[in-house]
């Protein structure tokens, strides 16, 4: 289950996003910046954070650039959640990193969704990141099947076809068929191609 952190200094609007979210991720509160920077300091990493901006002794921008400086959450997603609706606010805020701005009192179904969105690109980036792939296989992953993406992940890491048909249990003439249909929906003639493509 992926998890979320709420920062707010509101136990009200901590509850409410707390109630909405926990009903398909794992939800951690922390009540001030501060708070949160000590948790995320101990390794306590969520995969995605929501952040108000209003606070006192360090507003959200600040709880941003102070999480930004941690090591292992350089890169993880920010959105503000907040009771601010005015556009200087929200340019601010996306300048300095977040990845969205969500304005209270929220509507759960949008929350739900951006929560989601963000979580999966996220995720996907970090995927693609580790695997040492270039910024076009994200457009290559869009225009393939689950399976198929998987596949083509093992390619991009020079498995054979035989290798990746006994991780993922397949019979091999089923992944010579698969790595066929990849090579057409990619417009490529071989294996080399579709790693020069993945890797960049």
């Amino acid at each position: 289950m992926y998890s979320i952190l709420i920062i707010d200094d509101d136990m009200f609007s901590l509850r409410m996003a707390e109630k909405v979210l926990s009903e398909k991720y794992s939800c951690s509160i922390a009540k001030s910046g501060m708070q949160a920077i000590t948790l995320l300091k101990k390794g306590i990493v969520p995969n995605l954070i929501l952040l108000d901006i209003k606070m006192p002794e360090m507003d959200g921008y600040e709880t941003l650039q102070a999480i930004r400086e941690i090591d292992h959450c350089q890169n993880l997603p920010i959105i503000f959640l907040t009771g601010i609706n005015d556009v200087t606010s929200e340019i601010k805020g996306l300048q300095q990193g977040a990845v969205d701005f969500i304005t209270k009192p929220f509507v759960k179904e949008i929350l739900l969704a951006r929560v989601e969105r963000h979580i999966l690109l996220s995720i996907n980036t970090k995927e693609a990141d580790e695997a040492g792939l270039s910024q076009d296989a994200e457009k290559i992953k869009a225009n393939l099947t689950e399976t198929e993406w998987e596949i083509a992940l093992y390619i991009s890491k020079g498995l054979s076809n035989r290798e990746i048909a006994e991780k993922m249990n397949y019979s091999y003439g089923y992944v010579k068929n698969m790595v066929a249909k990849i090579f057409e929906k990619c417009n490529v003639a071989n294996r080399r191609d579709l790693r020069s493509l993945l890797q960049g």
